[in-house]
């Protein structure tokens, strides 16, 4: 376990009973640094150190916001342990407001653990990670469906049967959401959360949100997820809330059109439909429905919904249909 009240993270250094700030750098353009800001609640007492990251794609940004607001209501006094706060996991990205890195086009989040010797995005990558699993116990990673989707609020976890795994099933449970999805989708083994756990150490992804807006409530959202885990990991005093029944989720099927136009939903993040149903249509520029998309499994929790009259190209991914496993 790192010592929580003497760590650094690039030039953030945890100093015992204060926040401290500092950046850390993932790569360099042909003129300087490019560079994370990042946050370091220290407690006045030794424990575990909480890795929290956001807008690894660059549009979702409620992560950050909900470190913040957490940060700010802290008595540090009573902290066991440190929160480290990567506001922009992907600077480039966050900067250029889009999902993946302006200077490759890729999608960081499908490159963990990375590669010191790869491209860009690569290199920024196996920084992060391996800056992570040198002083984190555990990790959070927010998303959201940024400006073109949106997505509920849930928790995530990589779910082998590992010891790690089993935490992390934990924490997802105490992120404040009474939806749990246990994933084993082959298309997320690149993602951050999947390769921490592979190397024994919990994770778990936060989703909530998007759709180009960001409401007080969704950054709530956020920073009770992040308090609840902290809570369950001995961090901050207090329990982390939690529910009688959760509805647990698992392999995910990804929707995409055939048909370009204006994406239209005909139901909502979060609904639970049967297979075959009607979760949307695509009405061409001329005003004629050209397609329905239904749900290709069932019963099927919607993960994710491209937002309304949001303009589509054929093959767009345009929503997530999870299995209901338990509810």
């Amino acid at each position: 376990m790192t010592d929580s009240q003497n760590f650094s993270v690039g030039t953030a250094k945890a100093e015992a009973g204060k926040w401290t700030t500092g950046t850390l750098t993932l790569g360099h353009f042909p003129d300087g640094p490019i560079t994370t800001p990042v946050n370091i609640a220290c407690g006045g007492k030794p424990g575990p150190v909480l890795w929290v990251q956001s807008a690894i794609h660059g549009t979702e940004i409620g992560g950050a916001l909900g470190i913040l607001k957490l940060f700010k209501e802290l008595d540090l006094s009573q902290m066991s342990g440190a929160i480290v706060g990567i506001m922009a996991a992907n600077p480039g990205a966050f900067r250029g407001y889009t999902r993946n890195t302006p200077l490759d086009g890729e999608n960081m989040n499908r490159l963990f653990p990375g590669d010191p010797d790869g491209p860009h995005s690569r290199q920024s990558a196996n920084v992060l990670f391996q800056t992570a699993m040198e002083v984190a116990d555990a990790v959070i990673d927010t998303h959201s469906g940024g400006d073109g989707a949106v997505v509920p609020f849930y928790g995530l976890y990589w779910d082998d049967g590992s010891p790690a795994s089993k935490t992390s099933a934990k924490l997802a449970r105490a992120v404040g959401s009474p939806v749990v999805w246990r994933s084993g989708d082959d298309w997320l083994k690149g993602a951050m959360f999947v390769n921490v756990t592979l190397r024994g150490k919990p994770a778990v992804i936060v989703e909530c949100g998007g759709g180009g807006a960001m409401p007080e409530e969704h950054i709530d959202n956020f920073r009770g997820a992040v308090k609840g885990v902290a809570q369950t990991l001995g961090i901050l005093p207090g329990e982390a809330p939690t529910f009688p029944k959760y509805t647990e989720v698992t392999e995910c099927e990804l929707v995409f059109n055939r048909q370009g136009g204006y994406f239209l939903p005909k139901a909502e993040v979060g609904d639970i439909v049967e297979k075959g149903t009607v979760i949307a249509e695509i009405m061409d520029v001329y005003g004629n429905i050209v397609e329905e998309i239904r749900s290709p499994n069932g019963p099927a929790y919607l993960a994710a919904l491209i937002r309304p009259y949001y303009p589509v190209y054929s093959g767009s991914m345009c929503a997530e249909c999870n299995l209901v496993v338990s509810r």
